[in-house]
């Protein structure tokens, strides 16, 4: 490795990305769930304007790049950031920073804590090398503001109903609340159909004669979705499953990618080259199909 490209290299690892204009850098900062501190922003603020341009830029996975900051000032920049509780964010071949929406701490939608299943996730994986790059995303329901079906691996909280005939007047409550149209009444007869049903439990909430009542709950797991030039949506793997799969599951899938992958491939590319049954076959779990 040439100096220069040594010298590139240990950017990269603080964070550092060069950007069109000769000798300056965005400074990427670490960020979980898209959370930061009014003591962190106005450090980013102050560090904004005293090495970069006087500008913070968000991301489009929650995360923050102090742009303009010369080649020169990289090191104090850093330095700076760091004495401030905020280090580097990761890019190239890692885990990158961890998504997640607000879930039930703050959403009246929110199926699970998004929030404590990220924080885990980013204390435990963040910055752990991988073959390319790793994306992790939380979402709190079924609605995926975090677009969890777009990342390598994919948490989604759900609740799966089921219909108690016994209680149901046929209101017609939880035929309204579906947006899906997983729920039919046809001649007196409520019908629900489980291949469209999403999971959200909106039926459950509306259900005043406990007709629609929880069959289960917990995360659902999506893997291998990524965009860019060759997008693919993720494989749904399992369903309302309890935080300890969760973390087994990424556990066997960051092995499974490492294991496997060629150089420059994502999870999603992995799998289709070697095969969704080889994939669940070394993870040891049934799949969804």
């Amino acid at each position: 490795m040439s100096k220069e490209e040594n010298t590139f290299e240990h950017l990269k690892n603080k964070g550092f990305l060069g950007q069109r204009q000769d000798d300056y850098f965005s400074m990427r900062l670490h960020t979980a769930a898209g959370n930061v501190s009014a003591e962190h922003l106005r450090a980013m603020a102050d560090a904004a304007e005293k090495y970069g341009d006087g500008y913070v830029h968000v991301t489009s996975r929650q995360g923050f790049e102090i742009p303009f900051v010369h080649f020169d000032s990289t090191e104090k920049a850093s330095e700076y950031m760091n004495d401030a509780g905020m280090g580097p964010g990761a890019s190239g071949k890692k885990v990158r920073s961890v998504v997640a929406c607000q879930g039930d701490r703050v959403c009246k939608r929110g199926l699970i804590d998004s929030q404590d299943v990220c924080e885990k996730i980013d204390v435990m994986y963040f910055a752990e090398p991988v073959p390319y790059k790793f994306k992790i995303a939380v979402t709190g329901c079924p609605a995926s503001c975090l677009k969890v079906q777009e990342n390598d691996f994919g948490i989604m909280g759900s609740i799966e109903p089921k219909f108690a005939e016994v209680n149901c007047v046929i209101c017609g409550l939880c035929e309204k609340a579906c947006k899906v149209d997983a729920i039919t009444i046809t001649e007196g007869k409520l019908y629900l159909n489980r291949d469209k049903c999403i999971l959200c439990g909106d039926c459950i909430s509306a259900c005043r004669k406990d007709a629609m009542q929880v069959s289960s709950e917990g995360f659902t797991i999506f893997v291998g979705g990524k965009v860019g030039k060759r997008p693919r949506m993720g494989n749904r793997i399992l369903k309302t499953v309890g935080q300890a799969v969760v973390f087994d599951v990424l556990e066997k899938t960051l092995n499974y990618y490492r294991e496997n992958a060629n150089d420059g491939e994502r999870l999603g590319d992995v799998i289709e080259r070697c095969g969704f049954e080889h994939y669940g076959e070394t993870i040891k779990y049934s799949l969804l199909k």
